[in-house]
């Protein structure tokens, strides 16, 4: 898949469609990508077919951050 078009968005789709999520996708992507965990985190989040992991992230994110201004 990567071979055919160095696209990070067509990966991200193809690994979502055979199942492949979560950190799962991410090492997937860091070895397909020959990249580091930066990258391939940044490919799996962006992806707009990843808009659910991006809204879950975001919102855990966000709690953590309320939750220190609490402490």
């Amino acid at each position: 898949m990567w071979a055919e078009n160095h696209d990070g968005e067509a990966l991200q789709a193809f690994l979502k469609e055979i199942g492949c999520d979560g950190v799962d996708a991410v090492l997937v992507t860091m070895r397909a990508v020959g990249c580091g965990l930066g990258e391939a985190q940044s490919m799996f989040i962006t992806a707009a077919c990843r808009a659910a992991e991006l809204t879950f992230h975001n919102a855990v994110t966000e709690g953590l951050e309320r939750s220190q201004g609490a402490a």
